[in-house]
């Protein structure tokens, strides 16, 4: 395998930082909206707007990871290929492609041709989500415990961090590019 070019690893980094800053902010607004909800200082119609609005940037967050691994699966450590695997194997499971498609990012469903009806909506975010949505979250960044390789957001960081040590990349050259 060839070594890939260090403005490659300067690329994937970049993309992983931004994954990384999409999956908090949508995970910790929900959570935080979550609560204000079980408060009471948010009503149902503001609180399923703003589910509405961080489940779809989740959705198109864990679409954008599987879309990193086809384009810099090169780039990809030995040491966190099969994690990174096992995560993809799982997104794709939970059908992230399929709600980017028909839910997230378009209205229509071309098999159906028409669009996807709310319980169908529904039943496939529960696909996404399993039995919690709670549990969903700290899957995705659980900020009380971020171990590796336990959530989305620590095999991201992890991958983010090895690239930058193997490549010795300052993070000027991510940010000022």
């Amino acid at each position: 395998m060839t070594k890939p070019d260090r403005n490659t690893a300067i690329d994937a980094v970049d993309t992983l930082n931004d994954l990384m800053g999409d999956l908090v902010a949508a995970t910790q607004v929900l959570q935080e909206y979550m609560q204000r909800y079980q408060d009471g200082s948010v009503n149902l119609n503001q609180m399923s707007a703003v589910q509405k609005m961080c489940l779809s940037h989740l959705i198109l967050a864990l679409s954008k990871q599987l879309e990193f691994w086809r384009r810099y699966q090169i780039i990809v450590p030995a040491k966190h290929r099969s994690e990174l695997e096992e995560l993809n194997d799982s997104l794709r499971r939970k059908g992230v492609l399929d709600l980017r498609n028909k839910v997230a990012a378009h209205i229509w469903d071309t098999k159906q041709r028409r669009p996807l009806r709310h319980s169908e909506i529904k039943e496939r975010l529960e696909d996404l989500t399993g039995a919690s949505l709670g549990e969903f979250l700290r899957w995705v960044n659980n900020p009380k415990d971020n171990s590796y390789p336990t959530t989305v957001l620590s095999i991201i960081e992890t991958l983010r961090d090895s690239l930058v040590a193997e490549h010795s990349i300052q993070i000027q050259e991510v940010i000022e590019r």
